[in-house]
């Protein structure tokens, strides 16, 4: 009878060890260098599965690492790189296996980082808008652009051609809108930045600010009624102006 116990508890652990062996669980990690080879912290990395659609996202640490794992095996996945200041770098991950497999997906940053500082204005808008300007004065804006966003993820949202050419024009407008608005911008604060008062003119570049962040919730609201709603649901909630969610952390 003394062996009954341990009987049941063996018929126990086999299933729940049987269970673990067949739970999926890929691994993404990598490390982000710029151009000089040096990490780079704290950028972005959005990992899509191209078969569920599920997201991830994490932040790299001071050594430009970063690891995501995913209770799956997709066939595909959509990795994303980024960092303020420097253009988004993508790539995609095929599996070469059914079984678990750990991805190794590195990034290098192309260019210099450039030197910014950033205006901010909330408004009754859904979305904050930043401009961001040289600091030497010199130079284009950059300019946020949601829409254009949503364009570089055609793939893992199977955009159709008529969409494609729909959000390409709707991104383009919104970019002529707003990059002139951000070029007055500039001008404006290096004014400032000679005058030292800065009173004088804050209040108009927070109406510029303001007639930007207008601009690109009227374009996201013309891009939602291009998209399907399951389209619409893969999209990050910082570009569609939705309540964000906190991500579970990685494992």
């Amino acid at each position: 009878m003394r062996f009954i116990p341990a009987f049941l508890l063996s018929i126990l652990i086999v299933p729940a060890r049987l269970l673990a062996q067949e739970s999926p669980a890929d691994v993404l990690r990598g490390r982000v260098v710029d151009l000089g080879g040096r990490p780079v912290a704290d950028a972005q990395i959005e990992v899509t599965s191209l078969g569920s659609k599920a997201t991830r996202i994490r932040h790299t640490d001071s050594t430009g690492r970063y690891r995501i794992t995913f209770p799956e095996h997709a066939t595909r996945y959509q990795v994303t790189a980024r960092k303020m200041g420097f253009s988004p770098v993508q790539k995609t991950i095929q599996r070469g296996s059914t079984r678990d497999e750990v991805f190794i997906a590195d990034f290098q940053f192309t260019g210099s980082p450039l030197a910014l500082s950033m205006v901010e204005i909330t408004g009754s808008s859904d979305r904050p808008i930043r401009a961001r300007h040289d600091q030497s004065g010199a130079g284009d804006a950059t300019v946020p652009n949601p829409v254009a966003e949503i364009l570089a993820r055609k793939d893992s949202l199977h955009l159709s051609a008529v969409q494609i050419v729909s959000l390409t024009g709707i991104a383009d407008s919104l970019q002529a809108k707003n990059s002139a608005l951000f070029q007055q911008i500039q001008t404006l604060v290096a004014r400032l930045k000679e005058s030292g008062d800065a009173s004088e003119m804050a209040g108009t570049v927070s109406m510029m600010l303001q007639e930007a962040s207008t601009n690109s919730d009227r374009a996201v609201r013309e891009a939602e009624k291009l998209l399907s709603p399951e389209q619409w649901q893969l999209i990050p909630k910082g570009i569609t102006g939705r309540e964000e969610s906190a991500s579970s952390p990685a494992r």
